[in-house]
Formats: C-alpha cells, sequence, structure tokens
C-alpha cells in the first residue's frame, strides 16, 4: 500500500499537472464570476457544466460501440458507462433537478452524497490514473481521450463545490453519516446490478465479469487492489474504505466549519 505514492508520483508529467491544476482554478473563476449573479444565471451554469459531462460520457460510449461492433455488442453488458464517476453524470442532473422538489432531508442527502463521495471519487480517480495508463507515452493536451476522461472526471469534482460555493448547499456534519448510508446502499444496489448482468453477458455469449463500481473485485485498480488483497470478498472488501474516507470528509467539511464558526462568533459579539 505504501508504494501507491511512489507509483503515482512517478507517473505524474505535464498533461496530469495541468489538468489537475485546471478545475480547482476553474472552480474558484466561476464563483468570483456567478456569485452576485441571480439563482437562475448560476443554475443555468451549472446545467451546461451537467450537460457537457453527460454528452462527454455518452458520446464516449456510442462512439466506441460504434468502432468496434462485433465485440461491443458481445460484451455490451460489461461495457455500459455504470462506474461510479459515469453514473455520477446522471445523478448530478438528476439530483440538482429534484433540489426543491423533495423533502430537504432527502435534498440535502442527494448533495451530501454528491459533495462527499462523487467530488472526492473523481479526484481520487484523477490522481491515481495517469495519462500514460490510457493515453500511451505520447500525450498532448489536445488529445480526444483528455477531453473525455479528464473533462469528465474534472467537471465531477468541481460541481458539487459549485453547488456549495454558490449557495445550492450548505453541508452540515450529519450529512457525513447520511451520505455513508446512501453509499452502502448505491453500493448493495450496483452488486446486485453486477451480478444480474454477469449473467446477462453470459447468455450472451460474453466473456469476463461485470465489476461496475468495482463491488465484485478491486484488480487493476491501484487504490482497490489493496483493500480485495487484504478482504477477498465481492463488496466487503470496500467498507474499510469508509474509516480511510472520514479524514477526507473532514477535510471537505473544515471550510465549511470555519464559516459557520466565524459567522456564529461574530453574531455573538453583536449580541453582546
Amino acid at each position: 500500500m505504501f508504494n501507491i505514492l511512489t507509483l503515482i508520483i512517478d507517473k505524474y508529467n505535464l498533461v496530469h499537472i495541468l489538468t489537475i491544476l485546471f478545475f480547482p482554478l476553474l472552480a474558484v473563476v466561476s464563483y468570483f464570476i456567478f456569485r452576485k449573479k441571480s439563482e437562475k444565471t448560476k443554475a443555468i451554469y451549472l446545467w451546461i457544466l451537467m450537460s457537457i459531462i453527460f454528452l462527454a460520457t455518452w458520446t464516449t460510449f456510442i462512439i466506441s460501440y460504434v468502432q468496434d461492433y462485433n465485440h461491443q455488442r458481445a460484451n455490451i453488458w460489461t461495457r455500459l458507462p455504470l462506474h461510479m464517476c459515469s453514473i455520477n453524470v446522471t445523478l448530478y442532473p438528476l439530483f440538482f433537478g429534484l433540489r426543491k422538489k423533495i423533502r430537504p432531508f432527502f435534498s440535502s442527502t442527494l448533495f451530501a452524497y454528491m459533495y462527499f463521495f462523487g467530488s472526492a471519487g473523481a479526484v481520487l480517480a484523477m490522481v491515481v490514473t495517469a495519462p500514460s495508463d490510457c493515453l500511451g507515452p505520447t500525450i498532448h493536451l489536445l488529445n480526444y481521450n483528455v477531453f473525455t476522461y479528464w473533462l469528465k472526471h474534472g467537471l465531477i469534482f468541481i460541481l458539487p463545490i459549485l453547488f456549495v460555493i454558490l449557495g445550492f448547499y450548505q453541508p452540515k456534519l450529519i450529512d457525513i453519516v447520511k451520505a455513508c448510508v446512501f453509499l452502502i446502499g448505491l453500493l448493495c444496489i450496483m452488486e446486485l446490478v453486477n451480478l444480474l448482468f454477469s449473467w446477462f453477458n453470459e447468455l450472451n455469449g460474453g466473456t469476463g465479469i461485470c465489476n461496475y463500481f468495482y463491488t465484485r473485485t478491486g484488480k487493476g485498480t491501484a487504490v482497490l487492489e489493496q483493500f480485495y488483497n487484504f478482504l477477498p470478498y465481492e463488496l466487503i472488501y470496500m467498507f474499510p474504505l469508509a474509516i480511510i474516507a472520514i479524514p477526507i470528509f473532514f477535510i471537505y467539511y473544515l471550510p465549511i466549519g470555519i464559516i459557520e464558526y466565524v459567522k456564529k462568533r461574530n453574531k455573538t459579539k453583536r449580541i453582546c
């Protein structure tokens, strides 16, 4: 496990660094541009970003399916865009659109999942996957895969942050628990989906198993493989990740907690 950081650092290159730095910068610039705009204008901007990642994900899937039709058709059940970040490109606009149509408890739970898991999962995918893994040794910023993989994950990373800083969601400490419960439920659903789709794939004459959300095995991923080797049981091996993820959640919550503390302190001083 301690070799993971060394492995990641060895694979860093200019494209990797630029893509990782670009999206936090985009979030900061977006905040200063839209912070004083109306809620409608902010929402339109967010809908545009969500539309970009939705189209990038499904366009990539359709193009790859058409280009390699015979192989993709035989293995269609294992090739669907149903991994966490790919599903999030659909869940983000769905949850955002439902924010005023469902009870605040459920709305905050959905936003909490996006903020604490969706965003953190996307930045993890960007950090542990070097461009050379999917693009080969020759890489440039205008490469098609840079725009599909890195643009998608970069926007999935910053969109929940934009939800917060533009005033659509105010994280609370209890939301960490709600997000964890939601994710566990989603993982259980995806495990059932994997089992069902693997059966469909076998009937279709395909090869391999469905492993969406990596619930069945962590092999092939730098981080999850370490946990799977330690606890080689489907789905269960992912639960210890929650312990390691807790510090990340508090890092995500820390700026919000500091702001709330300062506001309460200033309010107390005014009363006194």
